[in-house]
Formats: structure tokens, C-alpha cells, sequence
């Protein structure tokens, strides 16, 4: 047991209440998959946890949990509690509860359901290991239900399929095939969160199959043929075909379009390199399956990486052809900049000097 959450839970106990380490981490714990979020649970309030890490530890309430950032551990404490009516994929209340087994019941899928004390001893009150073991999703308590009262946990059971290579048990499979366009109640914002976990995942060839073939790509808002893994994840939405709904960044977009634009192009120029960088490059030259190591070396090799590099100020060029200051410069300025970039000028006084001459008297 890491000394951090040990002590936390520990001090917890120490105040005279329950707390467990509960789902993912315990999970990923069996699987030896590293993990640095951390989910407590416990039957103090967090008014009790507030009072229980006064002065010892940063805490910040958000919707109804206590979060702890410690090192690069992010750790949220929250109630034993049963959610109530749910709205929108969400429940419009909780009530707290007393039972570590009534607070397992509202959770999403049994792999999801272990607990861990502080000595490290795992608690299986839902049979979870066995369905690790046969690495299977299946749903806490009835399956449509759970399903639809909160729809972005069809998302979520794809997503752990392709993440941990797991099968998806038959009710969830027969619960899709029957209620594919609850798919498109889910928020653009939790389908960009949760196919952004999944385009992490090295079994994108799983996810693509699935989606395929059970004709989910319409309600997803999204077109996708193959996908190429890319060490980011903008690489491998700029693979796909996006619904406008999806609420990305102007940066984002600009990154996906750029990618987009030099796999269409099947070139990529020391030019590009050098306007679009070694970021966007390399995206580009993965999916063109083609080495970024490459792009990296060439980037390096790049006589100039930004146009103040050029070896000629504004006031030379205006001396030298008799001008004032204005967009002729800025002209004379880009001209350079991409011959020198194809090597076609060097980058030193004397030949910028001759080819400016030489390109105005062509004029």
C-alpha cells in the first residue's frame, strides 16, 4: 500500500469511520496497470472530512466529493450514498447512507466495484475478480436500467472494452443493438471525453469493428474507416470525420485541420517542418506511415526556424532598394524565408543581398 493513501485512510479510520480504496485503482491494481487516480469511499460527510484534514491537507469540494492533489496523485473522497432520479445522465440528488454495499449498488459495471482496505486486502462483495479473470463487463444490477438511466455508461462499457481488451457481457451487447440512438442523448462533451480515453487505447482496431458493425458511427457523431495509433490524441482525431457539436478548442481544430491537410497532401516539405512544426508533422507522418524520426532530424537540420533568423533587417532591404517600410518588406520577407527553408539561398548577407537584386531586376 502506498504510504500516501495509507495514511489518508488511516486517518479517516483513526476519526471512527469506514474508508476503502474503491474501483478503478483496485481494479487496475490486479490487472498491473500503474494508476494515479484514486477513489475513496467512506461514511464520513464531508463536512466530517473537512474537520478530519484541518490544517493537514488541501481539500476542495466538488459536487459532493473532497479532492486531494497530492504529488502526482489525484485522489477524491466521497459518501457512501445512493443516487436518486436521475436527469440529463445525471442524478438531480443523493442521499447519504451508512452501507458500503448500498453505495456499491449505483455504481456502473462490477469490475468497477472492488474495494481495498488500508492494508492492501481487496474485498469482493460482487464477484468482480472472477469477471477480471474472464475479463468481462457486465452491469451492476439490471442492465437496462443502469443503462438507461445513464446513457454515457454505454460509452463507458465500450470504452473498457477496447481500453483493457475485455468482451462486453451479452445484455450490454443486446441493450446496444436495441437502443443504439440512446448513444446520441450522451453530451458532445462526454463523447469527445470518453473517445479520447479510447483513441489512447492500442486496440483502436477493436473499437473500429465494433462501431462498425453495429452501426453506432450515426449516433456517436462521428465517420471513422481506419485509424492509425498516434503518440497524440489530435493525431487521431484529425483520422476521423467530426460532428461540428464537437466542443473543441479553436487550437484543436487548427491542429486537426493542419494534420488533415498534409495526410491529403501525402507530401510532407521542409517548408511545412518548418511553418507547422515538429508536433504537426509527425502526426502527419505517422498516419502517412511514414518514420517521425525523420521529420525530427529535418526540423533540426533547418537553416532557420523563425523568419527573425533571416540574416537581413527591414532597413537593409529598404536601403538597398531605395523603398520605406511596408508590405513590399514583408513580401521580400516571405520570398526569402522559403528559399532559404528549400535551400536555395544561403543564409548569409552577401547571397540574400545578390538574390534580392537579382529577383528585382528579374521584375
Amino acid at each position: 500500500m502506498n504510504k500516501i493513501i495509507y495514511e489518508i485512510l488511516d486517518l479517516i479510520e483513526k476519526n471512527n469511520f469506514e474508508a476503502y480504496i474503491v474501483g478503478g485503482y483496485v481494479r487496475d491494481k490486479i490487472l498491473a496497470i500503474d494508476s494515479k487516480d484514486i477513489d475513496i469511499i467512506t461514511n464520513a460527510t464531508p463536512k466530517d472530512l473537512f474537520n478530519i484534514f484541518k490544517g493537514n491537507i488541501k481539500l476542495k469540494e466538488e459536487y459532493g466529493a473532497v479532492k486531494i492533489i497530492i504529488d502526482e496523485y489525484r485522489i477524491d473522497i466521497t459518501t457512501y450514498r445512493k443516487d436518486l432520479n436521475y436527469e440529463n445522465n445525471k442524478p438531480t440528488s443523493v442521499l447519504y447512507i451508512n452501507n458500503v454495499e448500498e453505495d456499491l449498488k449505483r455504481r456502473d459495471f462490477t469490475i468497477n466495484t472492488l474495494l481495498m482496505n488500508k492494508e492492501g486486502k481487496i474485498i469482493d462483495l460482487n464477484n468482480s475478480i472472477n469477471d477480471i479473470s474472464e475479463r468481462k463487463i457486465k452491469v451492476v444490477g439490471d442492465t437496462s436500467e443502469r443503462l438507461k438511466e445513464d446513457t454515457t455508461r454505454i460509452l463507458r462499457a465500450i470504452r473498457f472494452m477496447v481500453t483493457l481488451d475485455f468482451n462486453l457481457d451479452e445484455e450490454i451487447i443486446d441493450f446496444i443493438v436495441h437502443n443504439k440512438k440512446l448513444l446520441g442523448t450522451i453530451s458532445y462533451y462526454k463523447k469527445k471525453e470518453e473517445l479520447s480515453k479510447i483513441f489512447t487505447s492500442h486496440n483502436l482496431k477493436t473499437f473500429v469493428k465494433f462501431i462498425k458493425k453495429y452501426k453506432l458511427e450515426k449516433y456517436l457523431g462521428i465517420k471513422v474507416n481506419n485509424i492509425v495509433k498516434t503518440p497524440n490524441i489530435i493525431g487521431v482525431w484529425a483520422q476521423i470525420k467530426i460532428n461540428n457539436s464537437y466542443p473543441f478548442t479553436n487550437n484543436e481544430k487548427k491542429q486537426i485541420n493542419l494534420i488533415k491537410y498534409l495526410v491529403k497532401k501525402k507530401t510532407i516539405t521542409n517548408y511545412d517542418i518548418y511553418k507547422y512544426g515538429v508536433y504537426i508533422c509527425s502526426n502527419a507522418s505517422i498516419i502517412l506511415k511514414k518514420s517521425p524520426n525523420k521529420i525530427s532530424k529535418l526540423y533540426n537540420s533547418l537553416t532557420i526556424k523563425n523568419k527573425s533568423e533571416i540574416n537581413i533587417s527591414a532597413k537593409e532591404i529598404c536601403d538597398l532598394l531605395n523603398i520605406k517600410v511596408g508590405p513590399k518588406v514583408g513580401e521580400i520577407y516571405n520570398y526569402l524565408e522559403k528559399n532559404i527553408i528549400n535551400n536555395k539561398i544561403n543564409n548569409n548577407k552577401d547571397d540574400i543581398i545578390k538574390f534580392i537584386k537579382k529577383k528585382e531586376k528579374i521584375k
